[in-house]
């Protein structure tokens, strides 16, 4: 009976034991996805913006305009995020050359995805007729952006993501973890290891015209 109990403790505690484990790294991972860190100058030349706040897609423009990028996906373009590929010109006021970017394909407006996991997936696909691209910079928001790097490196590896934050905040404490976004966060980083086709996500148009 002792025997029993003891034996019961060990593997109790033993559970225990690889659940902190897994919930530190969980919270490593999740803290060190949000830090502001990206090369000054060296970025890759393909930017892709998540869509669900202008300030994402200005920064993109912006690196696209400096040439520190050549070409800018970007996901979720609908009215759901308030982006309408017609309105484009009409909310970001391009000039002569950026206006013709989207006709060159420099800009690419994707219109399914309203999800990060449908970010994702729209993003992959699209890379699927890009295949000399190997690394790609993915600008969203820093609350965002530990969830949203997660599922597009695991949708799109192995090609390589690098972390370009829209909303840099001096403010921004990353020890003062957001309990609703690491919960967002551990959610994704358990569903994006099963295969693509299990996730909770509408397949784009992307993908099926691909």
């Amino acid at each position: 009976m002792i025997f029993d109990i003891v034996a019961m403790n060990t593997r109790l505690l033993s559970i225990m034991g690889v659940a902190a484990v897994l919930l530190f790294l969980l919270l490593f991972d999740f803290v060190s996805r949000a830090d502001i860190h990206y090369p000054s100058d060296d970025l890759p030349r393909t930017a892709i913006v998540f869509t669900g706040a202008y300030d994402r897609i200005d920064l993109g423009l912006d690196l696209l305009s400096s040439g520190r990028v050549d070409r800018l996906f970007i996901t979720g373009a609908n009215r759901t995020s308030g982006l309408i590929p017609a309105r484009f010109p009409e909310l970001f006021d391009p000039n002569s050359e950026q206006a013709n970017w989207i006709a060159n394909e420099r800009i690419v407006l994707a219109p399914d995805a309203h999800s990060t996991f449908e970010n994702a997936l729209e993003a992959a696909c699209w890379l699927e007729g890009e295949p000399k691209i190997e690394e790609v910079a993915l600008i969203t928001s820093q609350r965002h952006m530990a969830r949203a790097s997660v599922a597009l490196q695991q949708a799109i590896a192995p090609t390589s993501v690098v972390r370009v934050v829209s909303d840099p905040s001096n403010e921004y404490d990353k020890f003062q973890i957001d309990l609703i976004e690491f919960s967002k966060f551990t959610a994704t980083w358990v569903i994006t290891f099963l295969p693509s086709k299990l996730w909770p996500a509408t397949e784009p148009t992307i993908c099926l015209d691909g």
